[in-house]
């Protein structure tokens, strides 16, 4: 990638600038959507200790001065793909997209005194019938070395030409689990995570600032479901080195009850989270020790 693609930022942009252009952002006309190139660059980033205990509080993280939660450094990375998605060349409005899957790959843990390069850029586009899914790729090297890595997937709703895949029958049986546990999720849960995440979006704050964007109600963060799914998960594989996979399905609307089941077989845990009942499919996903 040349020189000219890249942008290299010595602090963090603040996410409610970025939020403010994101409401006036409409994306490009054009029937052939192109992604940018650029790739955009933290330098020398390094984490509040304060806030890195905050999060683990409410993530349900046990407190360790030692090493960062292996989703934290995503926290790290949100604003840059803003910052991507607000270029002037990229196709779509920010406002539209929603998060549809998420891929992590730590390689080793990382220490909080650590100081991180924190590196992003888009590294693919589908087609489907129903819109396009935009992948953002993340890098974390510290002192050269790749040490944690992502894949963020967002879906545009947009008309194509593709036709309708069939899809395959369901079965009436879900998938059964070895293990369960109830986890509840106060009304305060999105504005408690967003001062420490810095992810504002008015649709996890208040059940009226959501419905301003559709929703029926305030609804929890993907990324706090995935983070706390790992802090119940992870040690039992005995690993920091780990890839988790997951794919949102339906929004997780607060105050509620959900279920964390999962089955683990050797170092693999599937897992998937489901409403109060065991009927509504929220998350589902596989962690992998490497």
């Amino acid at each position: 990638m040349s020189q000219s693609t890249r942008l290299l930022l010595n602090r963090t942009p603040s996410i409610l600038n970025l939020y403010r252009r994101a409401l006036f952002a409409k994306g490009l006309k054009g029937s052939t959507p192109k992604l940018p190139t650029k790739r955009i660059t933290l330098a020398n980033a390094q984490v509040d200790t304060k806030k890195v205990s905050q999060y683990q509080n409410i993530c349900g993280f046990k407190q360790n001065n030692n090493k960062l939660p292996m989703t934290y450094p995503h926290l790290l990375a949100f604003p840059l793909h803003l910052e991507l998605m607000l270029l002037k060349d990229f196709p779509f409005a920010v406002m539209g997209m929603v998060h549809v899957r998420n891929e992590i790959t730590q390689y080793r843990a990382i220490k909080p005194v650590e100081i991180m390069d924190v590196s992003c850029h888009f590294s693919d586009i589908r087609k489907t019938d129903k819109g396009y899914d935009v992948d953002i790729k993340t890098e974390v090297h510290i002192t050269g070395e790749l040490v944690w890595e992502s894949i963020s997937t967002n879906f545009v709703r947009k008309k194509t030409d593709m036709t309708a895949a069939l899809k395959p029958h369901k079965s009436a049986s879900k998938t059964q689990y070895n293990e369960k546990e109830f986890l509840n999720l106060s009304s305060s849960l999105g504005r408690r995570y967003a001062l420490i995440s810095g992810d504002s979006n008015p649709i996890h704050l208040f059940s009226l600032s959501a419905k301003l964007f559709g929703f029926k109600g305030h609804i929890a963060h993907g990324m706090w479901s995935k983070a706390r799914v790992i802090a119940s998960l992870q040690d039992k594989l005995n690993s920091d080195a780990c890839k988790v996979i997951i794919d949102f399905k339906l929004p997780i609307f607060l105050p509620t009850t959900i279920q964390l089941n999962y089955h683990q077989q050797d170092s693999t845990i599937d897992f998937d989270l489901r409403d109060q009942a065991g009927s509504k499919p929220h998350m589902t996903g596989q962690i992998s020790a490497l």
